[in-house]
């Protein structure tokens, strides 16, 4: 006899459900402008420096990085937000989330 387990759902705290939605927002609209197309490989515009700016700008750049080091001291949820989110648009984060997945 087996037991099935049984998980609640995994909830995000209010202020990365607000961040989720923000880079959500943000990736909508660099697609809508072509700055890349989340349909193929990110190989072809995978390093996109225009693109690494705006993503700067927004401060989801060394974002659990010390103040004193010119990062955010923000959280690593939030971080990995920001990183997933991307991921599941296929965005061009060759520049700045390369070694997240080794």
């Amino acid at each position: 006899m087996t037991a099935a387990l049984r998980f609640d759902p995994i909830r995000l705290p209010p202020e990365c459900e607000k961040l989720r939605k923000e880079v959500r927002a943000f990736l909508a609209d660099e697609i809508a402008a072509g700055t890349f197309d989340p349909h193929k490989p990110n190989r072809e515009d995978a390093d996109a420096p225009e693109f690494s700016r705006r993503v700067g700008a927004r401060g989801w750049l060394g974002m659990t990085w010390p103040k004193k080091y010119g990062g955010h001291e923000r959280s690593f949820l939030e971080r990995y937000v920001v990183t997933e989110e991307m991921r599941v648009a296929n965005a061009p984060t060759r520049r700045f989330f390369v070694a997240d997945r080794q």
